[in-house]
């Protein structure tokens, strides 16, 4: 199913895009555990808020919509940048 691959391809790099800065630039175990949990959260709230813009989401993705993978890939990647670039230290 490529519709799903792309959907948890571009959410996994939405994901390591934060994560990635937080080990960067984290000072301390915790803190950079802090911020991966914030990536998590943010990552999380995008799906559902992809969910109520598009019904039956996971259906779709699973029906092999493309575009309904990518529209939530993007929104994924989107959100992983813009919080891969808030993160302070």
């Amino acid at each position: 199913m490529a519709s799903a691959a792309v959907a948890l391809g571009l959410s996994l790099i939405g994901f390591a895009l934060p994560l990635s800065s937080a080990v960067v630039h984290a000072k301390t175990v915790m803190n950079c555990l802090m911020w991966g949990l914030v990536a998590l959260v943010v990552q999380i709230v995008v799906y559902w808020l992809v969910r109520l813009v598009v019904p039956n989401l996971s259906q779709r993705i699973a029906a092999d919509e493309i575009a309904s993978a990518l529209f939530l890939g993007a929104a994924s990647l989107a959100a992983g940048i813009l919080n891969a670039a808030s993160m302070t230290y």
